[in-house]
């Protein structure tokens, strides 16, 4: 079982259960099954949706493991230690490596970030919503590129940041060296990414058929032959900063798929990752400090 406790401040004050539940993206699926097995509880009483919530009550939501999708199971490597920029009861935000995959495609692959966090999770007892935790991924980041990315550690708040990556209320920004000097301090991007017609590794710019790819980006520095470049995403689709790059005839160093400069690695990294924190509407802005970041 799975039990989520939230004390009740102003932010939620006056509001009915339902409309908590809602206002914070619980779906409706979790919504019925509090209902239908009276996992509500207030103060240690159970209550209905119709409840109005106030100041320092204590609301339980008590889900029972079948109440969610049988979650993907990664197996614990212990083997690698992973950098946790932040973390808190629900979530961490870790730093991935470039060069590593975030998640298993197969029961006996364990080298990936998600099964290097199950291992972290397990070695530290780490409970989420009173039950061990276990990592689940919100998104994702290519192989080459490292940075911030961001795991839930219980069910319950995984579709609650679906949705708010879905709304574009998580905004992750990323820092690229670029090949060459841009026509201008500031742009966007926005043409659609399909993929490849003959390599199923690539994607390209598909003005017919691609889905819609939306990429804006200033300059931070130029020196010689290159610009460093921060970038924000309004989509998310695959290889798309390297592709958009590409197509404006500014390749990201390291990238040998799409025509970049020479280089030890992509020079792609997530630097910065805002998202509010599930049931509070707190908004957290998670960064890599300046000694983290790879051009320093």
């Amino acid at each position: 079982m799975w039990q989520y406790q939230v004390s009740v401040d102003n932010y939620n004050s006056g509001k009915s259960i339902k409309e908590f539940l809602i206002d914070n993206y619980l779906p409706k699926h979790l919504r019925g099954a509090l209902r239908q097995h009276k996992g509500l509880v207030v103060n240690g009483q159970i209550v209905a949706t119709s409840y109005v919530l106030k100041i320092d009550d204590c609301l339980t939501m008590r889900f029972n493991v079948d109440d969610f999708y049988a979650p993907d199971s990664y197996r614990p490597n212990y083997h690698q230690a992973i950098k946790v920029i932040y973390e808190n009861n629900d979530l961490m935000v870790l730093d991935k490596p470039a060069g590593m995959k975030m998640h298993a495609h197969s029961p006996s692959e364990d080298d990936t970030l998600l099964n290097y966090a199950a291992a972290y999770l397990k070695q530290n007892q780490t409970l989420s919503a009173q039950a061990p935790a276990q990592p689940y991924m919100v998104h994702r980041l290519d192989r080459d590129t490292s940075g911030l990315v961001l795991i839930a550690k219980n069910p319950i708040v995984v579709p609650i940041l679906n949705r708010q990556l879905s709304k574009k209320e998580i905004q992750r920004t990323y820092y690229a060296w670029v090949k060459g000097h841009m026509s201008a301090t500031t742009g966007i991007i926005n043409r659609p990414i399909g993929q490849h017609p003959t390599d199923d590794r690539l994607r390209w710019v598909d003005d017919d058929c691609g889905q819609t790819a939306q990429t804006g980006w200033r300059v931070v520095e130029q020196i010689s032959d290159r610009s460093l470049l921060k970038l924000v995403l309004s989509t998310g689709r695959m290889h798309q900063i390297r592709v958009h790059l590409a197509s404006v005839g500014h390749p990201i160093i390291g990238d040998s798929l799409y025509g970049g400069l020479k280089a030890s690695r992509l020079m792609l990294q997530a630097g910065q990752l805002d998202f509010i924190q599930p049931f509070s509407g707190k908004n957290l802005s998670i960064k890599l400090k300046n000694n983290q970041l790879f051009w320093e």
